[in-house]
């Protein structure tokens, strides 16, 4: 199984205020501890996230991000012609959703991907469309042992 992580768990991890703070340390560190197959974004997820770490946090953190993913291995899908063409026909068949490009390019890709999971915060753009989604309150699916593990681990890597 596979899954693409969407801005605001990123956005999350960063900022210690935001609600999902706690949901997003769990969400990443199954991903990089194998939890699952692979791990991708997208490039519109990557400037979205950078973006707002930027203006809202600081360049320091910005940089500490796209330096993470690197280190981190995950996977950024680029969005070429073709992609570029099955993200407009997601947004034209989904006119009614009001989605974002970024969404839509998300949507685009776990389908033409097979990606089987997204992390998101964002269930409203992506309900009744994506199937398998994880985010709000993840932190509390899991137990509390492992739950600190993940809490040391976010330490190491801001």
């Amino acid at each position: 199984m596979s899954v693409l992580i969407d801005t605001g768990v990123f956005y999350a991890f960063y900022n210690k205020r935001d609600v999902h703070h706690l949901d997003s340390i769990c969400i990443l560190f199954h991903a990089l501890k194998g939890k699952w197959d692979s791990v991708f974004t997208t490039l519109s997820v990557v400037s979205e996230t950078a973006t707002l770490l930027r203006y809202r946090i600081g360049i320091n953190t910005t940089l500490a991000f796209l330096h993470a993913l690197e280190r981190a291995g995950v996977r950024i899908i680029f969005l070429d012609e073709w992609l570029y063409q099955e993200t407009i026909k997601v947004l034209s068949r989904y006119r009614e959703k009001n989605l974002s490009f970024t969404d839509a390019s998300i949507i685009a890709t776990l389908i033409n991907f097979r990606i089987s999971l997204l992390a998101t915060y964002d269930e409203r753009s992506y309900s009744g469309i994506v199937a398998n989604v994880i985010g709000r309150e993840y932190s509390q699916t899991i137990p509390s042992n492992e739950l600190k593990k993940a809490q040391e681990e976010a330490r190491k890597w801001k």
